[in-house]
């Protein structure tokens, strides 16, 4: 039909071709006729006659176009069939065929087949029961979930996600500690590294450094510091042994008395050795009693409120300081409230060679026995008034004085130095 439409419109002659005696009869007579003025009105009704039909052919043109366009339409729409392919003559029937590449056979691209199996087919597409099995597969699955599902361990993986896969590969912790040498170090997050076993090594390797704990912290690094009063700087005790701080304070005194003229004075002509100490103390500060001050260990990392836990180094088992006795109740020279319990259930096991008087050493001299108040209790002894425990009564002999003490020396071998021996 368009080629039709395009061979009428062909065979239509150009303006200035086609014959029209009339026209040209009227204007030779009126060329022969008409002088001057009459020429320009001659070749003005000319060229709205060639405008006219131009804009006629245009029309019909366009009239053809969508006369063929609507046949074609038609036509287009009653030879469509039914089965997925598009009958475009009687017959002529066109299948769309999917290519199947022999080069995903290979075992090494089995994961890029599995992507491409992922994607409808051609005959799946073009089917038009495709959408009836969809349907029937639907209601098939409905009725599988009313019955309890069976399902095949691989089918059950290829269903799980990447995630999921890493949890069930993932060691729980009980199992990461049975594989290392020095469980200790684990901690709850470990097992989701992805070498626990390497971390857990690193972490027990000597000198290694432990990570902040502020990392998994979900609130910013001293936070909880904001707002609190900083402390003044004080200067070291060697330094302020020397006076020096009440020297200046004194001359700061005298400053602050001085009226605005006497100031002005002082920084025209400022005078010198206002805060006169000797040098020789000076020296001896510096050079002679100066200490280091308290450093970090290695690998000793700051967390938050660190300055405020007490230093158990100063601290040792057995000694009650005055603060501790004030704040519980205790008399001078009197037992402390946990030897009751002590008596009943033994020494702590933390502690084995430690003297408790009243448990396994004997009471001071002038204290006595009882549940009195400032009484030690009941000595722990047996059914035949044995000490359970150690020399409770002080009957034992006593160890002649460096018998032992001299061959084998208590101290501990590579202990750390005091930071005030430093």
């Amino acid at each position: 039909a368009l080629r039709s439409v395009a061979s009428m419109v062909a065979d239509l002659p150009p303006a200035e071709a086609r014959p029209d005696t009339e026209a040209s009869d009227s204007e030779t007579t009126r060329v022969d006729t008409d002088t001057g003025t009459d020429t320009e009105s001659v070749a003005s009704s000319r060229g709205s006659e060639r405008n006219k039909r131009r804009k006629e052919r245009k029309k019909a043109s366009k009239r053809a176009v969508a006369a063929a366009r609507a046949s074609l339409g038609s036509d287009f729409e009653t030879s469509r069939g039914s089965n997925g392919s598009q009958a475009i003559g009687d017959d002529v029937q066109v299948q769309y065929v999917s290519q199947q590449d022999d080069n995903l056979a290979d075992p090494s691209l089995k994961e890029l087949k599995q992507v491409f199996e992922r994607f409808n087919t051609a005959e799946e597409l073009t089917s038009a029961d495709a959408a009836e099995d969809a349907d029937e597969q639907e209601k098939g699955a409905s009725k599988d979930s009313e019955k309890p599902a069976v399902v095949d361990d691989e089918s059950a993986e290829q269903a799980m996600s990447k995630k999921q896969k890493r949890k069930l590969k993932r060691l729980t912790i009980a199992e990461l500690k049975q594989l290392v040498s020095k469980p200790e170090v684990i901690e709850q997050w470990d097992v989701t590294a992805q070498d626990p076993r390497l971390l857990v090594h690193l972490k027990s390797y000597r000198n290694s450094i432990p990570v902040p704990r502020h990392w998994c912290q979900k609130r910013k690094f001293l936070q909880g510091k904001r707002g609190v009063e900083k402390p003044p700087f004080q200067l070291p005790e060697f330094i302020q042994a020397t006076g020096i701080e009440k020297i200046r304070a004194t001359v700061m005194e005298r400053e602050q008395a001085k009226k605005l003229k006497g100031k002005q004075k002082e920084r025209m002509q400022p005078k010198m050795g206002k805060i006169d100490i000797d040098y020789q103390v000076l020296h001896d500060a510096f050079f002679k009693y100066q200490t280091k001050p308290r450093l970090s260990k290695h690998g000793d990392t700051y967390y938050e409120g660190k300055e405020h836990e007490a230093v158990l180094r100063e601290k040792k088992p057995g000694q009650v300081s005055e603060a501790l006795q004030k704040a519980l109740g205790m008399e001078a020279g009197g037992p402390p409230p946990w030897l009751v319990n002590m008596q009943r259930y033994g020494p702590p096991p933390s502690y084995p060679n430690l003297k408790i008087p009243g448990l396994n050493a004997p009471i001071p001299e002038g204290a006595s026995y009882g549940y009195h108040p400032g009484g030690w209790g009941k000595p722990p002894v047996d059914e035949f008034g044995r000490p359970l425990y150690g020399d409770v009564f002080g009957t034992a002999t006593a160890e002649p004085e460096g018998g032992g003490a001299a061959l084998y020396p208590k101290e501990p071998w590579g202990a750390m130095e005091d930071d005030d021996d430093l």
